[in-house]
């Protein structure tokens, strides 16, 4: 199998020709692994800004760059805001641009790199894009399912929202992505591990103004060509007869950042850190007041069988630190029994219906670990502690295991990321990467690989 990209001279678009080898059982494969976007673009008299390039350019080898000033010990609820502040340091000089000028911030120039086989939006049986679906052009960015109004109605907030996302690798992360992706139709699942040091960053801003939600007020604006929230709740509306995405403006909110390093996490071999934005922080610029909510490095198992995912002598929880001057809104959004959750990463659930056959109004149900040691291949879970693989939209009904049964604590273990959660014959870890898991889907869905399709899942 051959296979050849070149870049388009239209804006943020990339066009890959493709020869199919004889030994090649799929049909021939119509989506193009190295689209940038889903290839709807705003016209002129919309916007007339740059559309953000993605770089797929990945190194087969780089060096190890944050161990030279990373905290070298196991991490614990003492030290834990030691490590997040240096990160968040150590990523200034490339990634506040992307939060504060993002017209303007280059991925390829701060060494920064996509994720192939996530550009095309779903498309219609009349062969017409989903405008919600895929990356949009302007950023490159995903679409986060609507959080209900009631989530944040304590900080003020008045009307549902949407958030939209970007995911960015590092170069050290890339070099694995250089082998997943060595052949883009024929990725080798098993190069998936990540190497020590490697980080992903994923950034959020959401659809709020100042006056629908004072926790925004002075963040910077971002912009995306995706439909309306107004839209998307209309009973009538259907993306491929009268779907329409427009310019939305955005607010940043939160800034997400993963790192491999077991050495800080021998458990599970990665940390996640969250930032929120407050705008009542010290400082200047949207960056400077992106604050820690939170690190979390493992699932403290201890505590899976718990009702309430806490220590029962009212402790707190061992793997988890949560920034006690995080603002409130965030803290409002942790997961299960306080664990590490973002306001964009939908921890809490409404409408939930235990196996038992218990309703529950509304209760916490993930965290950042337990959702993203779903990752691997074939999909087999559900991303929350659910028998289903389905995800329902926020509010309808979701089925769930009783908090603390032995169901139910399978998402709360520690595992190291070569090892899957659902153990199955033939199973892959994908090394808690949730973006690499759909990527994937994307790939078996333009193979005709159709057993291995999931629908992407919009809880980002």
């Amino acid at each position: 199998m051959a296979h050849k990209a070149r870049k388009s001279s239209f804006p943020n678009t990339v066009v890959a020709v493709v020869v199919l080898g004889a030994a090649w059982a799929a049909p021939a494969l119509a989506a193009d692994p190295f689209a940038s976007n889903n290839g709807l673009y705003p016209g002129a008299n919309e916007w007339n800004g740059p559309y953000r390039n993605l770089n797929y350019e990945y190194p087969a080898t780089t060096e190890n760059k944050w161990f030279a000033t990373a905290p070298r010990d196991a991490l614990s609820i003492g030290n834990a805001g030691v490590y997040v502040a240096k990160l968040k340091a150590y990523l200034e000089q490339t990634m506040q641009g992307m939060i504060e000028d993002p017209d303007n911030w280059d991925p390829a120039a701060n060494d920064w790199y996509g994720m192939i086989w996530q550009g095309d939006g779903a498309r219609g049986p009349n062969g017409v894009t989903d405008p919600g679906s895929g990356q949009e052009a302007i950023l490159g960015s995903f679409s986060g399912q609507i959080i209900t109004q009631a989530t944040f109605a304590e900080s003020g907030l008045t009307v549902d929202m949407q958030n939209h996302t970007v995911i960015y690798y590092d170069a050290l992360s890339a070099t694995m992505l250089d082998k997943l992706w060595a052949d883009p139709f024929q990725p080798d699942r098993s190069a998936v591990s990540f190497p020590e040091g490697g980080m992903v960053v994923k950034a959020a801003a959401v659809t709020p103004t100042p006056d629908q939600w004072p926790v925004v007020e002075g963040s910077s604006i971002w912009n995306v060509y995706r439909p309306t929230v107004a839209e998307l709740q209309n009973p009538s509306y259907n993306p491929f007869t009268n779907g329409k995405a427009t310019v939305v403006p955005l607010r940043v909110l939160q800034f997400d950042i993963i790192v491999k390093d077991t050495t800080a996490a021998p458990q599970t071999g990665w940390v996640f850190v969250t930032y929120v934005y407050d705008k009542d922080a010290p400082g200047q610029t949207t960056w400077d007041k992106l604050v820690p909510l939170g690190a979390m490095w493992g699932n403290d198992p201890e505590f899976a069988r718990q009702p309430t995912g806490t220590d029962p002598a009212g402790g707190p929880l061992q793997e988890t630190w949560i920034n006690p001057a995080a603002p409130a809104y965030a803290q409002s959004s942790l997961g299960w029994g306080g664990r590490l959750s973002g306001p964009i990463d939908v921890a809490e659930r409404h409408n939930v219906l235990l196996t038992n056959g218990v309703r529950v109004p509304v209760m916490k149900t993930s965290s950042c670990l337990s959702c993203h040691g779903t990752a691997q291949f074939p999909f087999v879970s559900n991303l929350y502690p659910s028998p289903n693989r389905a995800f329902p939209r926020e509010g309808t009904l979701f089925p769930m295991y009783p908090p603390g049964s032995e169901m139910w604590a399978r998402w709360f273990q520690n595992r190291p990321g070569s090892m899957p959660q659902n153990n199955n014959v033939g199973a892959v870890a994908l090394d808690y990467d949730m973006l690499i898991m759909f990527a994937l889907s994307a790939f078996d869905a333009a193979a005709g690989n159709d057993v291995y399709v999931q629908e992407h899942v919009d809880v980002h």
